[in-house]
């Protein structure tokens, strides 16, 4: 894991904690125990060494995606 990867994984996780902040309905869309992976729109090297942290361990992941200033969250299924 670089140090790039790490302070991009910051800087996003504390804009979805802000998003949470003023969208609590989207915080109920989050299964109580779930795990949360941040994606970007457009970062293909950022999310597969998100999406691979999470691909040996069987839990239950949502996958949280930042697509310019919006955020969808979708059920994700590790492989």
């Amino acid at each position: 894991m670089s140090n790039k990867f790490i302070k991009k994984n910051i800087e996003l996780s504390l804009e979805f904690d802000r998003y949470l902040a003023k969208h609590p309905d989207a915080l109920a869309k989050i299964p109580h125990g779930a795990y949360v992976i941040i994606t970007q729109k457009g970062s293909p090297t950022f999310n597969r060494q998100s999406k691979s942290l999470v691909a040996k361990v069987k839990q239950k992941y949502v996958e949280a995606k930042k697509e310019g200033s919006r955020w969808t969250l979708q059920p994700f299924v590790a492989v």
